[in-house]
């Protein structure tokens, strides 16, 4: 299977790269070409920022996705796919999944940074295996879809997305690539999966 983890000028792109090969991706790191399994939208970063870079591809992005090719965002990554986003200012994300992303309102401190628990309700191909397992979290903005997520985090006793699928998209607030066994875990069902 072959990934692409694009290069929006935002860091773990090697630490992605480095997970995904681990389980028999060939991956390059790079800026948008065809002819790939998977398109990784990495996580580090603002939304603005990120929308910026984005916002001249969206039709080929566009394109692809509805080509067949299959999507991973991850964290930062994750939260562009969604219609907006307000961190950096009001930015516009690709709008694959409805909703908002705003800041994670709790009385602890922020960025949220730890490990946290998923408790999985959907999307049981790709999360096989991880309900009520340990994965790893940075961030202080979450999504607010307008639908129900397949899985969820708690955080100061606010409830989180933590993963959402939607047809060939898949969007994880966690980073997989930080999450021990289970992010193996993870990459190994998305690796079956994209070979359904």
């Amino acid at each position: 299977m072959k990934a692409l983890v694009l290069n929006y000028g935002v860091g773990n792109l090697f630490s992605i790269s480095s997970a995904l090969r681990r389980i028999g991706f060939d991956v390059t790191i790079g800026d948008l070409l065809k002819g790939y399994d998977l398109i990784v939208m990495p996580g580090v970063g603002s939304f603005s920022a990120v929308s910026s870079f984005l916002s001249s591809r969206k039709d080929y992005l566009e394109d692809l996705r509805r080509s067949g090719t299959s999507f991973l965002g991850v964290c930062l990554g994750f939260q562009v796919l969604f219609d907006v986003g307000t961190e950096g200012g009001t930015s516009q994300g690709l709008g694959w999944i409805k909703g908002k992303v705003d800041l994670l309102r709790v009385k602890d401190k922020l960025p949220h940074i730890g490990w946290e628990k998923v408790k999985v309700d959907g999307c049981y191909d790709i999360l096989e295996g991880l309900d009520g397992n340990y994965v790893y979290y940075v961030h202080s903005y979450v999504a607010f879809p307008d639908r129900e997520p397949d899985a969820v985090s708690f955080y100061s006793g606010v409830k989180y997305p933590a993963v959402m699928c939607e047809r060939n998209i898949v969007g994880t607030q966690f980073h997989p690539e930080k999450s021990s066994n289970t992010g193996k875990k993870f990459f190994s069902n998305l690796n079956r999966w994209l070979k359904r």
